[in-house]
């Protein structure tokens, strides 16, 4: 009787293996997906500096659709509402030269980011576990930008006057498929810069206080989706 009910056992095991690994067998799937993001605004040139490796914890969440390739391809299109930010301490602001004060600021936005991830790699078990690489240009749309500055906070309404809000960038990264389960890790570059040029007057000050004028956010995305 127990070796019926082990082999019947192993046999439903196996078919529960076999049907799981065929879940993402069709055309198209769609899944949920979330996670953190890691980033900042420096680039090589801040190398060195005290924040260069500093960087703000925010979250991703949306959507995810994947469409089968042959040939191992992929294409996974995204709907994600993603949090970025920078932190920065320890900086000097001068009005003219009559103020030098050392502060610490924290900058952050919400944006809808749109990636197309074009993504390969080779399934084993049969496609039970699938290992893969993708690059994944995207465009965005930020929402809001708020911040603080020795725990004050910033006019938001009037930094949003001088926020880029299209976005648009590349990331680079890796994954792998366990069941309809995928786990990712991207670096992303945006490659227009956060505010609008400066006029001299708030925007230029925003720059000079959260050290963003002219720069971009970058840094890495860790996340879990489940396709259904």
């Amino acid at each position: 009787m127990k070796k019926i009910f082990t082999i019947t056992a192993l046999a439903l095991a196996m078919m529960t293996v076999s049907v799981a690994g065929h879940a993402r067998d069709g055309v198209f799937n769609i899944g949920v997906k979330a996670g953190l993001n890691f980033t900042n605004m420096s680039g090589l040139k801040d190398f060195g500096q005290p924040d260069f490796l500093k960087t703000y914890t925010g979250f991703n969440a949306g959507l995810a659709f994947n469409f089968n390739l042959p040939l191992g391809f992929e294409l996974n299109p995204e709907i994600l509402y993603v949090q970025s930010g920078q932190r920065s301490s320890s900086y000097e602001i001068k009005v003219g030269e009559l103020v030098d004060v050392r502060t610490s600021s924290v900058f952050r936005s919400g944006s809808i980011r749109v990636p197309v991830n074009l993504q390969w790699g080779v399934g084993i078990f049969d496609d039970f576990i699938k290992p893969y690489v993708v690059v994944s240009p995207y465009v965005g749309a930020v929402l809001f930008g708020s911040g603080s500055i020795l725990d004050v906070d910033f006019d938001s309404e009037s930094v949003n006057d001088y926020l880029n809000r299209f976005q648009y960038g590349i990331g680079v990264g890796a994954g792998i498929y366990i069941w309809n389960f995928q786990i990712s890790f991207k670096w992303n570059w945006d490659l227009n810069p956060t505010f609008k040029e400066g006029d001299g007057t708030l925007a230029g000050a925003v720059g000079d206080i959260v050290k963003t004028k002219n720069k971009k956010f970058n840094g890495g995305e860790l996340s879990i989706a489940y396709f259904f």
